[in-house]
């Protein structure tokens, strides 16, 4: 089997995970983590880019709940350690070693539960594009914008339908008018197929975030901030704030990007991206 090729595999408690990957696999790996509701094909301008796979390896998987991954509505099966195992399973699968994570909104806060479950080590730095660290009130409050926090209290209601109709194609709406028709459609469906339950069950899980805070303030993980200028959903103004004492931090802004910003401003987040994991990377051998 072509080792690249889009698959199902099994998380610990099996629970399926679909997940594919693009480019050469002895180039660095970054694994993207899509954000809530979405699927992997927001990521879909990313995998199919020669400037992206000829400089690092690139994976992506649908977190459980997700797009063609398994959707348990269960608590049991939203404790943090479940969703590192699923993380788990894709570096196995892909035989991955000392990943960067990228997690994109949502998706960032599974970071936090792989870091409750392995040492800083295990991965090589965090790629945090417009999402929250970890789940908490405060970190809810001082990153979401209102009407995103307006939004995802209605995408947890069964009550009523068309209200939730109206909510989820806002919420599409809201994360980048530069998408495609038919990528739009992909992502209203992924937000359609979502059980309301898996919504409440992924923002109310339970986390630890000491590992996650240690590994930045004491272990100098390096973490990369990209926010945009033009985001509906989230803000970058009390970012500082919550990871205060990181050590190995670099924030930038792309003042014409919205919540999706390598459909908005392509090029800008590509050299954002592939110049900071370069240059952690040299950082790595020089300490070596």
């Amino acid at each position: 089997m072509n080792h690249n090729a889009p698959r199902v595999i099994k998380s610990a408690d099996g629970t399926e995970i679909y997940c594919d990957a693009a480019g050469d696999p002895s180039k660095p790996a970054v694994v993207f983590i899509t954000g809530l509701s979405m699927t992997t094909l927001i990521f879909d301008t990313v995998f199919n880019d020669k400037r992206w796979t000829e400089k690092l390896y690139l994976v992506r998987y649908d977190p459980r709940g997700h797009g063609m991954s398994g959707k348990p509505v269960d608590e049991a099966s939203w404790e943090s350690k479940r969703l590192a195992q699923d993380f788990d399973a894709v570096v196995g699968e892909f035989r991955l070693v000392k990943p960067f994570v990228l997690g994109w909104s949502m998706g960032a806060t599974h970071v936090a539960d792989i870091l409750a479950a392995h040492p800083p080590s295990y991965i090589s730095g965090i790629i945090n594009v417009e999402g929250l660290p970890y789940l908490a009130a405060g970190v809810f409050s001082s990153l979401c914008k209102s009407a995103a926090l307006n939004v995802l209290e209605v995408m947890q209601r069964t009550e009523d339908v068309p209200l939730f109709q109206e909510m989820a194609e806002l919420f599409v709406m809201m994360c980048s008018d530069k998408l495609p028709y038919n990528l739009r459609l992909a992502c209203l469906g992924g937000v359609m197929v979502q059980p309301r339950m898996v919504v409440r069950r992924l923002v109310s899980r339970v986390q630890d975030e000491s590992g996650l805070l240690k590994a930045g303030k004491e272990m100098k993980l390096p973490m990369l901030m990209v926010w945009g200028g033009e985001d509906k959903l989230s803000s970058c103004a009390g970012f500082k704030e919550v990871l205060e004492g990181w050590q190995e931090y670099t924030e930038v802004g792309l003042l014409e990007a919205d919540h999706v910003p390598w459909l908005s401003c392509p090029e800008e987040f590509r050299n954002v991206i592939l110049d900071w994991v370069e240059a952690v990377l040299l950082g790595r051998k020089t300490a070596d």
